[in-house]
């Protein structure tokens, strides 16, 4: 069988060999609501040279929100209507985190390590007086500006010296309450403003997200099923999976969010947990 990983215009992939019975995607850019749809265009593109197997190599994604699930799904159902097989390679900790909490880990025939699905209950709170630090932004309603504030509020939880896994809980959490501010809050797209807050000390990270839309009732929200990946649902989902507390808050004059990430202290910590749920709240 030949092997041969594929270039597309204007897209992240790199190019070896040439493509025959098996072609390899090497995915290079993070699969977020701001470019999932490359993935999907970069899968019908391969389709056209009837391969009998497609692989998408993971290895270097390091963010993945509930758009970048749903477009590896929709890739997989293409696959699956030609006749061509269809495989996910070498899969960062981050993609199988969230293929773990989402529960789509056995839909692409994954067997994640148990140690990277590892959860962690709250640690103890560091007694006298806690330093904290505040980190404002305020931007226009561009998706293209979603990935901005994502990284700006990862920036300040590498700070206070988070690892690679909270890091990625909170990657996964502010990635999709960012999309649905931009998505559902921002009734004029371009005009509307999401405000980000962002509040660490050794213990935690808070993070409030802001928008200008219509208050909504998130318990109304069914529990999804992981393998229809509804437009609405999975993102409220992931965001209780990967935080500790996740709040809202109405009228505010729009909706605001407000999570909660417990950070490892020097306290014993107590045992770990393989899946939970965020405790949540809802204010009007």
């Amino acid at each position: 069988m030949n092997e041969g990983t594929i270039s597309l215009p204007g897209m992240d992939f790199a190019e070896q060999g040439s493509p025959r019975d098996t072609l390899s995607l090497n995915i290079t850019r993070d699969l977020c609501y701001e470019c999932s749809d490359d993935v999907i265009v970069a899968v019908r593109t391969s389709l056209s040279h009837s391969p009998r197997e497609i692989i998408l190599d993971l290895g270097d994604v390091t963010t993945v929100d509930s758009s970048g699930l749903r477009a590896l799904l929709l890739s997989r159902s293409m696959c699956e209507a030609a006749g061509v097989g269809f495989k996910l390679a070498q899969v960062s900790d981050c993609v199988a985190r969230i293929m773990q909490m989402s529960g789509l880990e056995h839909t692409f025939g994954l067997h994640i390590d148990p140690n990277i699905a590892e959860r962690k209950t709250r640690p103890s709170f560091c007694r006298g007086p806690v330093p904290w630090k505040t980190y404002e932004h305020v931007a226009t309603s561009n998706p293209e500006l979603i990935s901005v504030l994502r990284e700006r509020i990862c920036d300040a939880a590498g700070e206070v010296g988070v690892d690679e896994e909270i890091l990625c809980d909170i990657k996964i959490a502010v990635g999709e309450a960012l999309t649905n501010a931009y998505r559902h809050g921002s009734p004029k797209k371009g005009v509307n403003k999401i405000r980000v807050r962002c509040m660490t000390c050794p213990t935690a990270l808070v993070v409030e997200i802001e928008d200008e839309g219509l208050p909504f009732d998130p318990n109304a929200t069914l529990e999804p099923d992981p393998k229809k990946m509804r437009d609405h649902g999975m993102g409220l989902y992931l965001m209780r999976q990967a935080m500790d507390v996740v709040e809202f808050h109405n009228r505010c004059p729009g909706n605001r969010v407000r999570m909660i990430k417990w950070l490892p202290s020097a306290a014993p910590r107590p045992a770990s947990r393989t899946r939970k749920t965020a405790r949540m709240r809802v204010y009007n």
